[in-house]
């Protein structure tokens, strides 16, 4: 590694912090293998001949980005490479057909499943009989947790459904074939947020790093709101894409 340090430029404009990252980005990505154990920091600091303070920093930044991941107890380590997955909001579909769209191996776990006496719902919900069911499902693919998505339903329609049923197939086929609801429109509101110490836990994430979230409310032939899903999605992973027909320039 010594090789790194001839790259470093005392006089750059660039921060030696942001030097580090990228010298120690391009050697681990180059030369070692997923499950590597990182040199200590007191190793870095030897090789970079930098402080401590800047060595944590460029480490810190390379868990945000996902190049490396700490266990705890143990040190630091090689990450394994991130899925990437595109997910179009611009047509009532069901999730889990952005998998199959990608051909990602993907599993699926719900993680929590109960009823919510006072959720924390959004104005155009606030009409909803209580309790509400509320379940969240966590998403992986090849070893690596990507996606937890919380699902809230009105008392109405959350009555009529069990476990079995919401773990046995995605949202939109429950509400379409199940309770014979037609679907109309969604909307969307897209937003970061840092994760809760939980989301942190279960997606493999520094607190520190911001998720990307995506709120959608589902509304039947009516204009009913029927379903809330909140996708919280790691944004090393995930892009959103939509699609415009039609679209007119507006004339200055």
């Amino acid at each position: 590694m010594n090789a790194l340090l001839e790259n470093l430029e005392r006089e750059s404009d660039r921060s030696l912090y942001e030097q580090v990252t990228d010298r120690l980005r391009g050697h681990l990505v180059a030369n070692m293998a997923v499950g590597q154990q990182l040199p200590t920091e007191a190793e870095l600091v030897e090789v970079f001949s930098v402080s401590r303070s800047t060595v944590r920093k460029a480490v810190q930044q390379l868990v945000d980005e996902g190049v490396l991941t700490r266990r705890q107890g143990k040190g630091t380590f090689m990450a394994r490479p991130t899925p990437k997955i595109v997910h179009s909001i611009d047509r009532l579909a069901p999730f889990m057909e952005t998998f199959r769209n990608a051909g990602e191996d993907l599993h699926t776990e719900l993680i929590h499943f109960g009823w919510v006496d006072a959720p924390s719902l959004p104005d155009a919900l606030q009409a909803w009989d209580k309790p509400v069911l509320s379940y969240q499902r966590l998403y992986v693919s090849g070893g690596i947790p990507h996606a937890v998505t919380r699902i809230d339903l009105p008392h109405h329609l959350g009555r009529k459904l069990s476990q079995s049923d919401v773990e046995a197939q995605p949202l939109y086929n429950v509400l379409s074939k199940k309770l014979r609801i037609s679907l109309s429109r969604a909307e969307f509101l897209v937003s970061c947020r840092q994760p809760t110490p939980e989301l942190s836990q279960k997606l493999e994430l520094s607190q520190s790093t911001f998720l990307l979230v995506l709120e959608r409310i589902t509304r039947d032939t009516d204009g009913n709101p029927v379903e809330m899903t909140t996708h919280f999605l790691r944004p090393d992973v995930y892009q959103l894409s939509v699609a415009l027909d039609d679209v007119h320039a507006r004339k200055s």
